[in-house]
């Protein structure tokens, strides 16, 4: 007598298949357009969720979208495996991917492996993301190497913006055109699953991505670009610090959040709110009972 297979049937046969490296892949193989967006805490991922997008970055620009610090620098491990945390509980089927903050894997491989360890293990994350070439290609072929998957991140890398001369296009002559390009080459050969282009001249990324077999995720690099990353509180309004070129605004929420907010404000001052619908009641029988004993 045969035993009865036990098979886990889907709560809901609707809803997308959670996206995979292979699917990525498969979507640049395809010429599928790759969505991604930043989310730091439980309702941004929500949102992501049900917008249907295939990657969301909890990105160290949460240091300054949410936490409110002047840039990426001062942000801690702790502080972003809490955003990573968050936006963790609230997907099922985006890509996940941790952002390492500045001086978190930069010292060794050991210490790289170490910090993406955790983001992977206390916060839930698919994968990480690291900026620069230079030392960090073996820090991603490290990480790499210890099972976790790595995205990379050329062009304007905030952490070490400074050093860049500042938050500005990168890549716009041939030397450092030539840098670009080989970070990225060397990002790829350590292993990384897809790359970020961040401010990078169009014409560029269009012959750099030619040469490159992983997915290239473009912030302010045109076109070419196998996908596209904003960062959520540019699109939709809610930052009202500096916004860069590359970030279209999809809506203007933080208007409407203190519009909303004020108009509140005002009811509780003219004694309006709450109203009648916003109390609860209780039995007459009772409120007698209770006046009478207190």
């Amino acid at each position: 007598m045969s035993a009865t297979p036990r098979i886990t049937v889907p709560q809901n046969l609707s809803e997308p298949l959670p996206m995979t490296l292979p699917r990525i892949a498969e979507k640049k193989r395809l010429g599928e357009p790759i969505v991604m967006v930043t989310a730091y805490d439980y309702p941004s991922a929500q949102v992501a969720q049900e917008a249907g997008v295939d990657l969301v970055l909890v990105g160290d620009s949460g240091a300054m979208t949410v936490l409110g610090y002047p840039s990426t620098v001062p942000v801690s491990t702790d502080e972003m495996l809490m955003l990573a945390a968050a936006a963790r509980r609230g997907l099922r089927t985006p890509f996940l991917i941790g952002d390492l903050p500045f001086g978190s894997y930069e010292v060794s491989d050991e210490q790289a492996i170490a910090t993406a360890q955790r983001f992977v293990k206390e916060a839930g994350c698919d994968a990480v993301k690291l900026e620069r070439g230079g030392t960090s290609v073996q820090r991603a072929k490290a990480i790499v190497d210890s099972g976790i998957p790595v995205m990379g991140h050329v062009g304007l890398t905030p952490q070490t913006a400074t050093a860049l001369g500042g938050y500005k296009a990168q890549g716009r002559t041939a030397a450092h055109a030539l840098g670009v390009a080989r970070d990225a080459l060397a990002l790829q050969e350590a292993g990384c699953f897809a790359i970020v282009f961040e401010a990078i001249p169009a014409a560029v990324t269009e012959v750099v991505v030619e040469r490159l077999e992983i997915p290239v995720i473009g912030i302010g690099a045109g076109p070419a670009t196998d996908g596209q990353v904003l960062v959520f509180h540019d699109l939709l309004g809610i930052y009202d610090g500096h916004a860069p070129r590359f970030a279209k605004r999809f809506g203007e929420l933080k208007a409407q959040m203190v519009a909303g907010v004020a108009e509140y404000a005002d009811e509780v001052r003219a004694g309006v709110f709450p109203a009648p619908e916003h109390t609860y009641s209780i039995d007459d029988d009772e409120l007698a009972r209770f006046r009478a004993e207190f």
